[in-house]
Formats: structure tokens, sequence, C-alpha cells
């Protein structure tokens, strides 16, 4: 499993990160509209689901079947744990752009009524608890499409 997870991170990254930019385009351009608050969260899932469903694909066609629910649900939390940094990276990325100070985020930490550590941890773990079962269904989803692809195509060759 060791061999699979540097092919299955880069792919996973690449694939999250040119899904977020996709809707990053599309909420802009739908925030004219309106829309683009509403289609935001429904864009996260999509990400999410994206991500884990080439993933799932991607450990289907290394193990030639569909991975057990153990390795599934390990993998898609060491996932959901890559999901999360690369989502605190783009986040720090729109503060620095922004030109966010830290005296505005502690401000903002306050009225919250936490420390600033604190508010991360909590976006952290949240974050967290929202991204596992997304990615853990489009991993089961992309593996299980590939199973049936193999399925079908054994039986058509007969092997």
């Amino acid at each position: 499993m060791t061999s699979m997870l540097p092919g299955l991170l880069t792919r996973y990254v690449l694939v999250f990160v040119a899904a977020q930019l996709f809707i990053y385009v599309l909420v802009l351009v739908l925030d004219n509209f309106g829309w683009g608050d509403s289609l935001s969260s429904a864009g996260n899932v999509a990400v999410l689901m994206a991500a884990g469903s080439s993933a799932g694909t991607f450990v289907a066609q290394r193990l030639k079947g569909r991975p057990s629910w153990g390795l599934s649900l390990k993998l898609s939390a060491l996932l959901a744990v890559v999901a999360v940094l690369i989502g605190s990276l783009i986040l720090l990325a729109i503060i620095w752009v922004n030109g966010i100070t830290g005296a505005e985020l502690q401000l903002l930490a306050a009225q919250m009524g936490m420390t600033p550590r604190m508010a991360t941890l909590v976006l952290a773990a949240v974050s967290l608890a929202l991204s596992f079962p997304m990615t853990l269904a489009g991993f089961r989803i992309g593996a299980g499409q590939v199973a049936k692809q193999m399925e079908k195509q054994a039986k058509m060759t007969g092997i």
C-alpha cells in the first residue's frame, strides 16, 4: 500500500486543486447573479467528492478490484487531512492576498469569543469532520465504478 501513496496523493491533490479553482471561478461568475453564497457550500462538497472519486479510482485500478472498507476508511481519513491542509493553505493565501492583518484576525476571533489559536483549532476540526464523509463517499463511488468495469470486462473476455 505504501508504494501507491505518492501517486495517490499526487492525483488527489491535483484533482482537488483543479476542482477548487473551477468552483472558485464559477462562484465568482455566479456571484454577480446573487447565487455565489448558495453555490459555495455545494461546490466544496463537489470538490471533495471529485477528488475522493479520483483517489478511489486510482486505488481500485492498482488493487485490480474494490478496496476493503478498512482500507477505504484509512485512506479517506488520510485524504481528508490532506484536504484540510490544502484548504488551510488556500485560506492563508486568501488572507495574504487581501492584506488582512493579524490584528484583524485577532478581532474576528475575539468577536466569536475565542483566542486565535482556539479559532484555528475549531476551524480545522470542523473542516476535518465535514470533509471525511464526503471524501469517503467519493472514494467508494470511484472504486466501485472501477470494480464494476473490471467485472464487466472479465465477463466479456471470459477471464
